[in-house]
Protein backbone atom coordinates (compact mmCIF):
# COMPACT_ATOMS: atom_id res chain seq x y z
CA UNK A 1 0.00 0.00 0.00
CA UNK A 2 1.39 3.40 -1.02
CA UNK A 3 1.12 6.74 0.72
CA UNK A 4 -1.71 7.65 -1.63
CA UNK A 5 -3.87 4.99 0.01
CA UNK A 6 -3.38 6.47 3.47
CA UNK A 7 -5.94 9.16 4.30
CA UNK A 8 -5.37 11.30 7.40
CA UNK A 9 -8.57 12.89 8.69
CA UNK A 10 -8.44 15.53 11.40
CA UNK A 11 -10.90 15.05 14.24
CA UNK A 12 -13.72 17.55 14.15
CA UNK A 13 -13.32 18.26 10.43
CA UNK A 14 -16.15 17.91 7.94
CA UNK A 15 -14.57 14.70 6.59
CA UNK A 16 -14.52 13.16 10.06
CA UNK A 17 -18.15 14.12 10.60
CA UNK A 18 -19.16 12.46 7.33
CA UNK A 19 -17.35 9.26 8.32
CA UNK A 20 -19.00 9.29 11.74
CA UNK A 21 -22.42 9.76 10.16
CA UNK A 22 -21.87 7.01 7.61
CA UNK A 23 -20.67 4.43 10.17
CA UNK A 24 -22.85 5.42 13.12
CA UNK A 25 -25.23 2.47 12.81
CA UNK A 26 -24.71 -1.33 12.78
CA UNK A 27 -26.51 -1.44 9.43
CA UNK A 28 -23.79 0.64 7.79
CA UNK A 29 -21.13 -1.63 9.28
CA UNK A 30 -22.90 -4.74 7.94
CA UNK A 31 -23.19 -3.26 4.43
CA UNK A 32 -19.57 -2.10 4.54
CA UNK A 33 -18.42 -5.60 5.54
CA UNK A 34 -20.51 -7.12 2.76
CA UNK A 35 -18.85 -4.86 0.20
CA UNK A 36 -15.46 -5.80 1.65
CA UNK A 37 -16.04 -9.36 0.46
CA UNK A 38 -16.90 -8.42 -3.13
CA UNK A 39 -18.37 -5.52 -5.14
CA UNK A 40 -22.16 -5.55 -5.21
CA UNK A 41 -25.06 -3.47 -6.45
CA UNK A 42 -27.62 -1.88 -4.17
CA UNK A 43 -30.18 -4.48 -5.21
CA UNK A 44 -27.81 -7.36 -4.46
CA UNK A 45 -27.00 -5.85 -1.06
CA UNK A 46 -30.70 -5.50 -0.27
CA UNK A 47 -31.31 -9.14 -1.18
CA UNK A 48 -28.32 -10.34 0.85
CA UNK A 49 -29.09 -8.29 3.94
CA UNK A 50 -32.87 -8.49 3.80
CA UNK A 51 -33.14 -4.71 4.09
CA UNK A 52 -35.39 -2.43 2.04
CA UNK A 53 -33.71 -1.06 -1.06
CA UNK A 54 -34.31 2.53 0.07
CA UNK A 55 -32.48 1.85 3.36
CA UNK A 56 -29.54 0.29 1.53
CA UNK A 57 -29.29 3.23 -0.87
CA UNK A 58 -29.39 5.70 2.03
CA UNK A 59 -26.42 4.09 3.76
CA UNK A 60 -24.56 3.69 0.47
CA UNK A 61 -24.93 7.41 -0.28
CA UNK A 62 -23.58 8.28 3.18
CA UNK A 63 -20.56 6.01 2.69
CA UNK A 64 -19.97 7.47 -0.76
CA UNK A 65 -20.05 11.01 0.63
CA UNK A 66 -17.57 9.98 3.34
CA UNK A 67 -15.22 8.51 0.75
CA UNK A 68 -15.35 5.01 2.24
CA UNK A 69 -16.71 3.28 -0.86
CA UNK A 70 -16.72 4.01 -4.58
CA UNK A 71 -18.55 3.05 -7.75
CA UNK A 72 -16.32 0.68 -9.67
CA UNK A 73 -18.63 -0.43 -12.47
CA UNK A 74 -22.12 -0.24 -13.93
CA UNK A 75 -24.33 -3.06 -15.13
CA UNK A 76 -27.72 -3.43 -16.73
CA UNK A 77 -30.55 -5.28 -15.05
CA UNK A 78 -32.99 -7.65 -16.78
CA UNK A 79 -35.44 -4.75 -16.99
CA UNK A 80 -32.89 -2.53 -18.75
CA UNK A 81 -32.04 -0.39 -15.77
CA UNK A 82 -28.51 0.81 -15.08
CA UNK A 83 -27.13 -0.50 -11.78
CA UNK A 84 -24.07 0.87 -9.99
CA UNK A 85 -21.59 -1.57 -8.57
CA UNK A 86 -20.13 -0.48 -5.21
CA UNK A 87 -16.85 -1.53 -3.65
CA UNK A 88 -14.80 -0.57 -0.61
CA UNK A 89 -11.94 1.83 -1.34
CA UNK A 90 -8.46 0.38 -0.99
CA UNK A 91 -7.29 2.81 1.66
CA UNK A 92 -6.50 3.29 5.31
CA UNK A 93 -8.27 6.09 7.16
CA UNK A 94 -6.39 7.59 10.13
CA UNK A 95 -8.09 9.92 12.58
CA UNK A 96 -5.56 12.48 13.77
CA UNK A 97 -5.86 14.99 16.63
CA UNK A 98 -6.91 18.48 15.66
CA UNK A 99 -3.99 20.79 15.01
CA UNK A 100 -3.57 23.92 17.10
CA UNK A 101 -2.97 27.08 15.12
CA UNK A 102 0.15 28.87 16.37
CA UNK A 103 -0.96 32.37 15.43
CA UNK A 104 1.79 34.02 17.46
CA UNK A 105 4.50 32.01 15.70
CA UNK A 106 3.04 32.82 12.29
CA UNK A 107 2.88 36.55 13.06
CA UNK A 108 6.45 36.56 14.37
CA UNK A 109 7.71 34.71 11.29
CA UNK A 110 6.06 37.15 8.87
CA UNK A 111 7.14 40.08 11.06
CA UNK A 112 10.76 39.03 10.61
CA UNK A 113 10.18 38.82 6.86
CA UNK A 114 8.68 42.33 6.84
CA UNK A 115 11.67 43.63 8.82
CA UNK A 116 14.07 42.06 6.35
CA UNK A 117 12.12 43.66 3.51
CA UNK A 118 12.42 47.07 5.19
CA UNK A 119 16.19 46.63 5.59
CA UNK A 120 16.54 45.67 1.92
CA UNK A 121 14.59 48.75 0.85
CA UNK A 122 16.66 51.00 3.13
CA UNK A 123 19.86 49.58 1.67
CA UNK A 124 18.45 50.07 -1.79
CA UNK A 125 18.28 53.80 -1.08
CA UNK A 126 21.42 54.16 1.03
CA UNK A 127 23.89 52.35 -1.22
CA UNK A 128 23.21 54.35 -4.42
CA UNK A 129 23.26 57.60 -2.43
CA UNK A 130 26.61 56.70 -0.89
CA UNK A 131 28.05 55.75 -4.27
CA UNK A 132 26.87 59.01 -5.81
CA UNK A 133 28.48 61.02 -3.03
CA UNK A 134 31.68 59.02 -3.35
CA UNK A 135 31.90 59.32 -7.13
CA UNK A 136 30.79 62.97 -7.29
CA UNK A 137 33.90 65.21 -7.65
CA UNK A 138 34.27 67.83 -4.94
CA UNK A 139 34.19 71.29 -6.51
CA UNK A 140 37.19 73.48 -5.82
CA UNK A 141 35.90 76.50 -3.93
CA UNK A 142 39.30 78.16 -3.62
CA UNK A 143 41.14 80.44 -6.04
CA UNK A 144 44.45 82.24 -5.74
CA UNK A 145 44.57 85.83 -4.60
CA UNK A 146 45.85 87.94 -7.51
CA UNK A 147 47.73 91.09 -6.75
CA UNK A 148 48.98 93.55 -9.37
CA UNK A 149 52.46 94.83 -8.72
CA UNK A 150 53.83 98.11 -9.80
CA UNK A 151 55.71 96.63 -12.75
CA UNK A 152 52.55 95.08 -14.20
CA UNK A 153 53.19 91.47 -13.15
CA UNK A 154 50.63 89.39 -11.28
CA UNK A 155 51.76 87.92 -7.96
CA UNK A 156 49.86 84.96 -6.60
CA UNK A 157 49.29 84.97 -2.90
CA UNK A 158 47.63 82.46 -0.52
CA UNK A 159 44.42 80.81 -1.74
CA UNK A 160 41.28 82.45 -0.53
CA UNK A 161 38.07 80.42 0.21
CA UNK A 162 35.15 81.68 -1.78
CA UNK A 163 31.63 81.16 -0.48
CA UNK A 164 29.42 79.10 -2.75
CA UNK A 165 26.26 80.71 -3.99
CA UNK A 166 22.82 79.18 -3.12
CA UNK A 167 22.44 78.10 -6.74
CA UNK A 168 25.68 76.12 -6.60
CA UNK A 169 24.67 74.46 -3.33
CA UNK A 170 21.31 73.37 -4.76
CA UNK A 171 23.01 72.07 -7.93
CA UNK A 172 25.51 70.02 -5.91
CA UNK A 173 22.73 68.57 -3.79
CA UNK A 174 20.73 67.67 -6.86
CA UNK A 175 23.71 65.96 -8.46
CA UNK A 176 24.42 63.85 -5.36
CA UNK A 177 20.77 63.00 -4.62
CA UNK A 178 18.93 59.89 -5.81
CA UNK A 179 16.37 60.52 -8.55
CA UNK A 180 12.78 60.85 -7.31
CA UNK A 181 11.58 57.88 -9.33
CA UNK A 182 13.99 55.63 -7.45
CA UNK A 183 12.42 56.66 -4.14
CA UNK A 184 8.93 56.03 -5.57
CA UNK A 185 9.94 52.64 -6.96
CA UNK A 186 11.43 51.51 -3.62
CA UNK A 187 8.34 52.74 -1.75
CA UNK A 188 5.99 50.87 -4.09
CA UNK A 189 8.12 47.74 -3.76
CA UNK A 190 8.04 47.95 0.04
CA UNK A 191 4.27 48.53 0.25
CA UNK A 192 3.56 45.72 -2.23
CA UNK A 193 5.84 43.37 -0.30
CA UNK A 194 4.11 44.14 3.00
CA UNK A 195 0.67 43.60 1.45
CA UNK A 196 1.72 40.26 -0.05
CA UNK A 197 3.19 39.11 3.28
CA UNK A 198 -0.01 40.11 5.08
CA UNK A 199 -2.17 38.18 2.60
CA UNK A 200 0.08 35.13 2.90
CA UNK A 201 -0.13 35.29 6.70
CA UNK A 202 -3.94 35.52 6.66
CA UNK A 203 -4.20 32.64 4.17
CA UNK A 204 -1.89 30.43 6.25
CA UNK A 205 -3.88 31.04 9.44
CA UNK A 206 -7.16 30.43 7.57
CA UNK A 207 -5.86 27.22 5.99
CA UNK A 208 -4.57 25.84 9.30
CA UNK A 209 -7.88 26.57 11.03
CA UNK A 210 -9.79 24.74 8.28
CA UNK A 211 -7.29 21.88 8.31
CA UNK A 212 -6.34 22.23 4.65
Amino acid sequence: MTDENVVVVEQGSSEAQKIAKAMSSPTSADLFNALSDCPLSATALAERSGLPLTTVKYHLENMLAAGLIEVTDTRWSAKGREMKIYAVKDQVVILAPKKKVDVRGIVERYGVAAGALAIICALGLAIPSTLLEFLQPTPDKTMPLALKSGNGFIEVGQPTLLAASPTEVMTDAANSAIPLWVHDAVLVFFVAGVVILALMMVYEVYSMKRGV
